[in-house]
């Protein structure tokens, strides 16, 4: 009997170890799925507002304390299907796996689905602020702009992915699902659609304020929100940052 219920107890335990792979697993595909869907609906179903460049006072330009204030704006406006320049000093990387708590896999599938408003309510902050736009079909397209340094190590980080295009340029990378291009300011190259344009405060710890002004402007980029964000909360961003931030928003027209 002892050596039954030792037997028992050892199938069940392999059949547990499975079911969690499993819904992992397919937690994985669905997201991997959603986005792929995100990017072909995303552009058929693209809300743009009033656009203008970056010296234009039509123009949505605001400046906030956190990422989170940056992504209720997007929401409130209506935007879908975007593509953001995301303007900061550094890229963080995080598994979204793991965010998705286990009860949501044992309920499989009908909580999943729920995965993207339980992001935003639930696990929205500055380090995964354009997962949560991308599963929101806010965003479908993100083109970080970063310190030389952090393009550097991107570059040698994306050939660790099976989705990856290293050039003198840019770096292209894509995991699960969720593809991201990351260049320098001044690498940048405008491709000619109205963007969402974020600027974190953390950008300019390397960064001079008219030197970005410039890049943007000289890049022709058309846009219709500029986000400009103090990122409130993150360690490495200094009151200097906050302060050439400040400067920025006056090179742009925005009243303090």
């Amino acid at each position: 009997m002892y050596n039954q219920a030792i037997w028992k107890k050892r199938i069940y335990s392999k059949m547990t170890t499975r079911s969690i792979t499993i819904t992992c697993v397919l937690a994985i595909l669905l997201a991997i799925i959603t986005l792929v869907g995100i990017d072909h609906y995303g552009r058929n179903s693209r809300v743009i507002g009033q656009t203008g460049t970056i010296q234009a006072q039509n123009i949505g330009k605001r400046l906030v304390d956190s990422p989170a204030d940056a992504y209720h704006i997007w929401r409130d406006a209506g935007y879908q299907g975007r593509t953001i320049v995301y303007v900061a000093d550094r890229w963080e990387s995080f598994d979204p796996g793991e965010l998705i708590p286990i009860q949501f896999f044992r309920a499989y599938p009908l909580q999943l689905y729920n995965t993207a408003r339980l992001l935003e309510n639930e696990y929205l902050n500055g380090t995964t602020l354009l997962y949560v736009a991308s599963m929101n079909n806010i965003i479908r397209k993100i083109v970080a702009v970063m310190p030389e340094n952090e393009v550097g190590r991107l570059a040698v980080a994306a050939r660790s992915s099976k989705d990856y295009r290293v050039s003198s340029k840019e770096v292209f990378v894509s995991r699960q699902g969720f593809p991201r291009w990351y260049t320098t300011g001044v690498n940048y190259t405008y491709a000619g659609e109205p963007v969402l344009l974020f600027i974190g405060a953390s950008y300019f710890k390397s960064a001079d304020p008219k030197d970005l002004y410039r890049q943007i402007s000289a890049s022709g980029m058309q846009m219709d929100s500029i986000i400009l964000c103090n990122e409130m909360g993150k360690n490495s961003v200094s009151s200097g940052e906050i302060a050439k931030l400040a400067k920025f928003a006056q090179l742009i027209g925005v009243v303090l």
